[in-house]
């Protein structure tokens, strides 16, 4: 797996519309571009799988073998179906695709990322200790799909893969390792906090700050300072791995994490972000944050 990681902007619904938690987390996260580039990419090399309109019997069929295109492609197929949650929360199946991965084919680590995206897709409670299991997958992609799954279905039902989760932090790759962090600010467990700012060690610096980020969710303000370093665009500029969207992706995600800790001492850096920063998006994030910790510091 690459070790570069990026800013993804979450798919956020309109205000009143379903959503799952990890839409809801922040807004912004740093994640993976694994995930989003290489499904995007098989997408369009194979078009067809697209566009064809099955049934999640005949992907799954597809998938153990009784069909036309590769099992990786059934799999891939089914994760693409679900993506239009008319099947979120489906016991069924969930139960199924669970009984897909003890298939013979899902010895093909492309057949396992995909049936555990599609799996999270569903986000039903009982796939939370089929997605733990494979956190420890020898394929690196295959661990980032399994927390990106645990991560969609969010607490409370993935709580309890709290402390699998906290054992990525330690992962030899550090997109899984970046992705870990994310999804621990996604599950409301205060068990996370002190391996969280463990993290806030890591040389990865998209390691730091999704620790940051999702320490400031759990509500401790121990990544403060990895905060306000991430509100310097000149700072994530010099960086070399982000570009311009990436940088402004990285801010946000900032300025909301330290308006939810309420972090008057980084009003003045808000201030003048509010006020000169080049980018409109970026100002209201800042004028947001800046009304949000004046409720919190006058309730």
């Amino acid at each position: 797996m690459k070790e570069t990681s990026a800013l993804q902007d979450i798919e956020r619904p309109e205000d009143g519309a379903d959503s799952s938690p990890m839409r809801v987390a922040l807004g912004f996260f740093i994640l993976p571009l694994l995930l989003v580039i290489g499904a995007v990419a098989v997408f369009m090399l194979f078009g067809l799988i697209a566009h064809e309109d099955k049934t999640v019997e005949q992907y799954l069929a597809e998938v153990t073998g009784g069909g036309i295109n590769e099992p990786w492609q059934g799999a891939f197929g089914l994760a693409n179906k679900l993506q239009d949650e008319s099947l979120r929360g489906d016991p069924e199946v969930a139960r199924r695709i669970a009984l897909t991965l003890e298939h013979p084919n899902a010895a093909d680590p492309e057949v396992r990322k995909f049936l555990l995206l599609a799996l999270g897709r569903v986000g039903h409670p009982s796939s939370v200790p089929v997605l733990a299991s494979h956190l420890d997958d020898p394929d690196a992609e295959v661990r980032v799909n399994a927390l990106f799954s645990l991560a969609n279905i969010g607490a409370p039902a993935a709580g309890d893969a709290t402390g699998d989760v906290v054992d990525r932090l330690g992962d030899e790759d550090t997109g899984v390792r970046s992705l870990a962090a994310y999804v621990l600010g996604t599950l409301d467990n205060d068990a996370a906090i002190v391996p969280l700012q463990v993290a806030l060690n890591d040389t990865t610096s998209q390691v730091r700050w999704n620790a940051a980020v999702a320490l400031a969710r759990l509500g401790d303000d121990a990544g403060l300072g990895e905060l306000k370093q991430m509100l310097d665009r000149g700072y994530l500029e010099a960086h070399g791995e982000l570009d311009a969207q990436q940088v402004q992706d990285a801010m946000i995600a900032a300025i909301q994490a330290l308006g939810m800790l309420g972090a008057r001492n980084a009003e003045p850096e808000l201030t003048g972000i509010r006020d000169d920063d080049p980018d409109g998006r970026v100002r209201e994030a800042a004028r947001a944050a800046l009304i949000s910790i004046s409720r919190l510091s006058h309730p």
